[in-house]
């Protein structure tokens, strides 16, 4: 399922425009099908008694954690690193956090982790809507550190272990603040 805003504006147009190459394209490649793939827009950092969880806006004053669903094949979701920057373009350190099961994707007779990640960096890599992609992040402290939370009292929420996997992908957006 793709979820996205009705009229973007801003840092969310061109991430939106990504969401939806991604989202198009992994389906074709993964062959699998949009109930499958859950695909949101830019999340948000959200305070609670455990500290800054990602949460995305659903509607109605309301807000849904994004974290592994072992109902879905993938699931998707963009983040801000914290910094912005406004001289005549916009500029922003933008985050991507994926949750896959790595066995419902890839028929491979090992963990294929890897082959889910270059498939992903492989779209991202040519510079798309104005992302450069920086790096990529693994562990799950690493994947989640802007977001306390996920680490709640009662232990780790989630684990990255086989058939699921959380990455990120690291991303500098430049984009054209008049235009957005």
């Amino acid at each position: 399922m793709l979820y996205t805003k009705n009229d973007p504006v801003g840092l969310d147009k061109p991430i939106q425009r990504l969401q939806e190459y991604l989202h198009g394209k992994l389906l074709a490649l993964w062959g699998i099908d949009t109930s499958q793939y859950q695909a949101y827009g830019r999340c948000y950092r959200n305070q609670t008694e455990d500290g800054y969880i990602p949460e995305v806006y659903i509607g109605g004053n309301e807000y849904k954690e994004v974290y592994v669903d072992d109902t879905v094949t993938a699931l998707s979701f963009f983040g801000l690193s914290g910094h912005t920057k406004v001289d005549g373009a916009g500029y922003a350190d933008v985050h991507l956090i994926f949750f896959v099961n790595v066995q419902a994707l890839k028929n491979v007779p090992h963990r294929g982790d890897e082959e889910v990640r270059r498939d992903v960096q492989r779209l991202i890599a040519p510079g798309k809507f104005g992302f450069s992609l920086n790096g990529v992040e693994l562990w799950i402290d690493n994947v989640f550190r802007e977001y306390s939370g996920a680490r709640r009292s009662q232990g780790i929420k989630f684990r990255d272990m086989h058939p699921f996997h959380c990455f990120r992908l690291n991303m500098k957006l430049s984009y054209n603040i008049f235009n957005c």
